[in-house]
């Protein structure tokens, strides 16, 4: 979701209420205002302002947002500056709405856009100071001195009003960017965070896989080394009964030998003969199925 700016908030909000506005007055001048001064210059103004404000509802719509600001600023000042110059009843309304403006473009606008516009409207209501000193009698001032001291007050007001906004304005622009830098560590670390997680998981899933393969080997190996030592017991027990008793006889055979005084060499050794290829038959059925792992004489 993108983000929604506070000034991107104030703006729609303003357009909305100054087009009510503007639209609830030029309703008013229909109704209430003689012919010849709705189609001169103070209705015209009035019509300027909402076909400005209608526009700029249209562009912020679209998110043309500069645009949707200098547009109504512009036509705003431009016809309050006019005005006050004008018509005489309206001029310190006018310069009032030109202290809301400036008010508006504190928020609005970017810094270097902002400048140009203070410069502007503080230009165009330097322009307007001189009319009434000059003319001060017209607009209905007693003194010129009491043009002084009325536009001194409109100047203190518009500086007042509009640096202590762009004070404010930084302010908290400086500590938005404060904001969204520390979200954004607090995301990289929540992100680092998750990623250590699923590494430890999937550490801890190797080591459990670990463990289940070394028990797999353990008890594999636990079995081959009872299984060898199953064969060693059968080996023991072929050697005990299947080669002990030839080897037996050929030593009963030597020992009778030695007791008789003539010995039938012949006959001896042909019974050592096929004792010992007993034994030799013996043992390698033994060494056989003890490599292809069968029971020894079983």
């Amino acid at each position: 979701m993108i983000e929604q700016r506070i000034e991107d908030f104030f703006l729609r909000t303003i357009l909305s209420i100054s087009f009510i506005a503007t639209l609830f007055i030029v309703i008013m001048d229909v109704l209430f205002m003689e012919k010849k001064n709705f189609t001169g210059f103070g209705g015209l103004v009035d019509i300027a302002i909402l076909i400005g404000i209608s526009i700029a509802l249209v562009l912020h719509k679209y998110n043309y947002y500069q645009s949707a600001v200098i547009l109504p600023i512009s036509i705003a000042s431009i016809a309050l500056l006019s005005i006050s110059i004008v018509h005489v009843n309206s001029a310190s309304t006018a310069m009032i709405s030109l202290v809301v403006v400036g008010f508006s473009a504190s928020i609005l606008l970017t810094k270097n856009i902002k400048i140009i516009a203070h410069i502007f409207i503080f230009i165009g209501m330097i322009v307007v100071f001189i009319f009434h000193l000059n003319n001060y009698i017209f607009y209905r001032y007693f003194t010129s001195d009491q043009v002084i001291t009325t536009f001194a007050a409109y100047f203190c007001a518009y500086f007042i009003i509009t640096y202590s906004v762009s004070i404010l304005k930084e302010t908290y622009d400086r500590m938005n960017l404060e904001l969204k830098e520390k979200n954004i560590k607090l995301l990289e670390q929540t992100v680092l965070m998750t990623h250590q997680k699923n590494e430890v998981i999937e550490s801890r899933n190797e080591l459990n896989k670990l463990n289940q393969n070394l028990e797999l080997v353990i008890l594999e190996r636990t079995n081959n080394v009872k299984q060898k030592n199953e064969y060693l017991v059968k080996y023991s027990f072929a050697n005990a009964h299947y080669v002990r008793g030839p080897l037996a006889r050929i030593l009963g055979l030597l020992q009778l030998a030695k007791l008789e005084e003539k010995v039938d060499y012949p006959f001896l050794f042909l019974k050592i003969d096929e004792q010992a290829k007993e034994i030799d038959v013996v043992l390698k059925k033994i060494n056989k199925e003890l490599e292809e792992g069968q029971d020894i004489f079983y």
